[in-house]
């Protein structure tokens, strides 16, 4: 039994280590098992100091994963214990501190050092920060939602990053809700649900980004809800991120909402034209490149969906200015960003009434017939509501036009615009909604 967990972590360490120290963990020889331990054999000491030095950690950790338990790892040299003879001379001079295993998933440029905060998302990022320093203390569980390419992926692997750079020892644990679902389903193909409970529930930080992707998948989110409930209840940290609020999740269960609204949740909004202005800067800095002011201001001016666009359009530029060999000027960027910067008026005429429509009725999961219907059930009413007031924001139609779209007159749809944008400043969920759907339909009009 323990020679099949064995066999299992030695592939999967193999995978985890680096390539130059694999030889070290392919010396080790299985030998035997005991109730809660297992004997592996070296040629050479040298071989043994190797293998203690570069892999028997990571093995360790991955066996008792697999394990559920702690699984002893005992080494001898030959046949027997008593050889202690060095047949060979060792060749490791010095011993080797122990690395703290890593996540292989977390990427080591998220840092909160990298993450330029702005009045919108300074009580998120300093929120982050205490739950870095103190995980599963305060704030936990934590939501972190907003639309796309705002930096809840950034802030959440920062956590994790910190975490392991400070607390080497703590287990941190970080997938996408996709993966989430994939082992799950891979351990029930397998029968082999225990490990993959085992994997979740020994965590001391789950990071699970963009678990709006577990909409409609009921069995995963039962395991999620009870892996939530085990991780609670022994004081582990738990982070995710969204792109809306749980208030706006269609195909979930009530349960699994109120887990995640019972922590903190964390807003992130499009930067302003001054944080736009310092995060170009900061790229470039990062970059050792130069960029005139006057592009950067240029940039920040006309990119105003979010991060990921506007580093999209400066790595744009960064890698025209080396294959040309030329510096960027105002003129090169505009001709360079001329598809992803267009006037105000036309990118705003491009995007459709039918396209905010069909946004938005995915956002809700609803029929985009239904928001031209008559339909005025509670979810239909503010569906259609919020689709004619992004209309009348981020298009040039005017509200007569818009009126004939929907079949409405004049009047209503006033009235429509009127109400969203009151309740949009005393409502920040909803105010949440608008901005992620508002990102979302001017991303996919470009």
């Amino acid at each position: 039994m323990l020679k099949d967990y064995y066999l299992e972590a030695l592939e999967e360490t193999q995978g985890r280590i680096q390539k130059g120290k694999q030889i070290w963990l392919s010396n080790a020889s299985f030998k035997k098992e005991g109730k809660d331990s297992i004997t592996l054999v070296f040629a050479t000491k040298m071989y043994l100091n190797n293998f203690n030095s570069y892999c028997k950690s990571e093995l360790q950790n991955v066996l008792d994963d697999l394990a559920g338990t702690h699984i002893e790892i005992e080494t001898i040299i030959g046949d027997t214990e008593e050889k202690n003879e060095d047949p060979e001379p060792v060749v490791i001079p010095e011993a080797v501190e122990e690395q703290p295993k890593r996540s292989s998933y977390l990427n080591p440029i998220y840092t909160f050092e990298s993450f330029i905060p702005c009045e919108n998302t300074n009580f998120a990022y300093n929120a982050a920060k205490a739950i870095a320093m103190h995980p599963g203390i305060n704030y936990n569980p934590c939501l972190i939602y907003g639309g796309v390419g705002l930096g809840k992926t950034h802030l959440l692997q920062s956590v994790g990053n910190y975490i392991e750079k400070e607390n080497p020892k703590k287990k941190v644990i970080y997938v996408t809700a996709e993966t989430f679902t994939n082992d799950f389903i891979n351990s029930l193909q397998q029968k082999n649900a225990s490990s993959f409970r085992i994997k979740y529930r020994k965590a001391d930080v789950l990071l699970i980004d963009d678990i709006h992707f577990l909409q409609e998948k009921i069995s995963t989110q039962e395991e999620l809800f009870h892996t939530f409930n085990d991780l609670y209840e022994s004081n582990k940290q738990i982070i995710f991120t969204c792109d809306r609020p749980i208030s706006e999740l269609k195909g979930f269960t009530d349960r699994l909402k109120s887990r995640f609204t019972r922590g903190l949740n964390l807003n992130l909004t499009a930067p302003d034209y001054e944080t736009r202005v310092a995060i170009l800067k900061k790229k470039c800095e990062n970059q050792n490149v130069r960029i005139y002011d006057s592009v950067i201001s240029y940039m920040a001016e006309n990119i105003k969906t979010n991060v990921r666009d506007l580093e999209g359009s400066l790595t744009t530029l960064i890698a025209y200015s080396k294959l040309i060999k030329t510096n960027i000027t105002l003129e090169i960027a505009q001709e360079q960003l001329k598809n992803l910067i267009a006037a105000p008026m036309a990118s705003e005429q491009d995007i459709s009434i039918s396209t905010i429509v069909r946004e938005v009725a995915s956002y809700y999961n609803i029929e985009t017939s239904e928001l031209k219907g008559k339909k005025r059930t509670a979810i239909i009413k503010d569906a259609r509501n919020m689709a004619i007031y992004l209309t009348r924001k981020i298009t040039q139609y005017s509200t007569t036009e818009i009126g004939n779209y929907f079949d409405r007159d004049h009047s209503t749809i006033t009235h429509s615009i009127d109400k969203v944008d009151k309740e949009r400043k005393e409502n920040s969920d909803l105010a949440a909604a608008l901005d992620t759907l508002e990102n979302n339909i001017r991303s996919k009009a470009k």
